[in-house]
């Protein structure tokens, strides 16, 4: 079955994000296992993802320290994406990390029910390791 852009329409709330390795050593979570995430899809081609600890404090950081913190606890990037061959790809155009700014990010999809996940290469192209993150339709927020 082809999976169009309207079937990724609206909100995902982050099931899990996990780095696979090719050596098939155990998965990492780079924001835990327990990690919190929010992915949306709009009908005029935006997509904005958001990501975190799940364990973070509840006060606004205020030392440096604090702050290099929380920022090294989250990760969110926004842009344009399009479904294409079985994948969507994601059009970095504003990042939390820089170095993403300007790259395209190719997810394979796989849709089942009120489940989406997206599995493809992480960001360095020579990594020996694929990112896999799952999502589940959030019906309201």
């Amino acid at each position: 079955m082809t999976i169009t852009a309207n079937e990724l329409h609206g909100a995902w709330h982050l099931e899990s994000w996990s780095l696979i390795y090719d050596d098939e050593r155990p998965p990492e979570y780079p924001l835990g296992a327990d990690a919190k995430g929010l992915i949306m899809y709009t009908a005029d081609g935006h997509v904005s993802a958001t990501l975190m600890r799940g364990l973070r404090p509840k006060d606004a950081p205020v030392t440096e320290t604090e702050k290099a913190t929380a920022y090294a606890g989250s990760f969110a990037y926004a842009g344009r994406f399009e479904v294409r061959d079985g994948a969507v790809f994601h059009s970095i155009a504003i990042a939390t990390n820089p170095a993403l700014i300007g790259l395209t990010s190719t997810r394979h999809i796989k849709l089942e029910a009120s489940r989406l996940t997206l599995e493809g290469p992480d960001f360095s192209p020579a990594s020996p390791r694929r990112q896999q993150i799952v999502w589940r339709r959030q019906s309201s927020l």
